[in-house]
C-alpha cells in the first residue's frame, strides 16, 4: 500500500478497539478496487469523543465507522443525521460531505441482510427477543419492526433503559407489540417459549468465560439464537444453543453487510462483499478480533 499526502483516510472509532477486524476487511476491499485510501482503527475514550469527531473535518477524512460505546453519544457532535439514524437514536457511520459531518446507521439493514443470506429468515410476523438496549439493539429493533415483526421484547439489565426504547418504538411502529423486561433468566424464560429469534446485542460474548446464562432449553426447536459478537465467532451463548441443536447465527455476517453499506456511503461504490468476508475470516483466524 503506497500512502501519500493524497491518500484518503477512513477508519473505525471505539473504546476499546483492539478486537476489531474492520481494518483488514476494508483495506482488502480498497486494495482489490485499486482505491487511494486507507482504513485505520482509532481507540478513543468517551471523554475525548468530541475532539476526535472534530478531527474528521480537520484532517479531511472521508468518514468513520463508530462502535461501542460511542454509537449514541456521538450523535450530539454531528452536523446532521439521516432519517434512519434519527429514528434509531444511534450512529455507526459518519460521512464527511465537504466538511459537513453526517451520521447514518447501517446496523439494522446489515443484520437483516445477513440473517436472510444465511437462513432465508424474515422477521415478519415473528416474535423476537433482544438482549440489550444500546445503539446496536436500537438499530436492529428498528429494522425488525419495519419488516413487520409481531412482537419485540427488549431485555436489559437496567429496565428503565429498555422501557425507554420500547416506549419510543411503540409510538413509531404501532403494529408491533413492544415490551421491556429485566435481563435475568427467571424473567425471560416465559418469553423464550414463544420466541422465533433471540438476539444478543450486548458485548458479554467478547469476554472469555462470560455467559448471559439464558434458559435456551425453553425455546422452540426451530428457533434461531443470534449473537452480534463476531470475536469469538462462537460465543458461549452460541455454543450452548448448538448443544441444544438450535440454529445459530454469529455476528460476522452483520459485520460484513453493515461494512459494505458503510463503504458505499463513503465511496459511492458497491463493496466486494465476498472479498470483505474472506478478509474478516482470515483476520479472525490469525487472532484478530480479540
Amino acid at each position: 500500500m503506497n500512502i501519500t499526502a493524497k491518500t484518503k483516510i477512513l477508519g473505525i472509532l471505539g473504546y476499546p478497539i483492539g478486537h476489531t477486524v474492520s481494518p483488514s476487511m476494508h483495506n482488502t476491499a480498497i486494495k482489490v478496487l485499486g482505491l487511494d485510501m486507507v482504513y485505520l482503527p482509532f481507540e478513543v475514550k468517551p471523554s475525548n469523543l468530541g475532539e476526535a469527531v472534530k478531527g474528521i473535518r480537520g484532517l479531511g477524512m472521508l468518514g468513520l465507522n463508530i462502535t461501542i460505546p460511542h454509537k449514541i453519544t456521538v450523535v450530539k457532535f454531528l452536523d446532521r443525521i439521516s432519517d434512519e439514524a434519527r429514528l434509531i437514536g444511534a450512529v455507526n457511520v459518519i460521512v464527511n460531505k465537504n466538511g459537513l459531518l453526517i451520521g447514518h446507521n447501517t446496523d439494522g439493514k446489515g443484520y437483516l441482510a445477513s440473517l436472510k443470506e444465511e437462513y432465508g429468515f424474515t422477521t415478519k410476523g415473528k416474535n423476537i427477543v433482544i438482549l440489550g438496549a444500546g445503539g446496536a439493539a436500537r438499530g436492529i429493533a428498528a429494522a425488525i419492526a419495519r419488516e413487520g415483526a409481531r412482537s419485540i421484547t427488549v431485555a436489559n439489565r437496567t429496565l428503565s433503559r429498555g422501557a425507554s426504547l420500547a416506549k419510543t418504538f411503540k409510538s413509531i411502529f404501532p403494529h408491533v407489540r413492544f415490551e421491556a423486561i429485566s435481563l435475568n433468566k427467571d424473567t425471560i424464560k416465559a418469553y423464550l417459549e414463544d420466541t422465533h429469534l433471540l438476539i444478543n446485542t450486548t458485548p458479554v460474548g467478547m469476554k472469555v468465560n462470560k455467559d448471559l446464562k439464558m434458559p435456551l432449553s425453553a425455546m422452540p426447536k426451530d428457533a434461531i439464537v443470534s449473537d452480534i459478537v463476531y470475536a469469538p465467532m462462537e460465543t458461549l451463548l452460541l455454543k450452548k444453543a448448538a448443544q441444544l441443536r438450535l440454529a445459530t447465527h454469529s455476528g460476522l455476517g452483520m459485520l460484513v453487510h453493515q461494512g459494505a453499506l458503510s463503504f458505499k456511503l463513503w465511496t459511492g461504490i458497491d463493496a466486494p462483499i465476498e472479498v470483505m468476508r474472506k478478509a474478516a475470516l482470515k483476520a479472525l483466524k490469525m487472532g484478530g478480533g480479540r
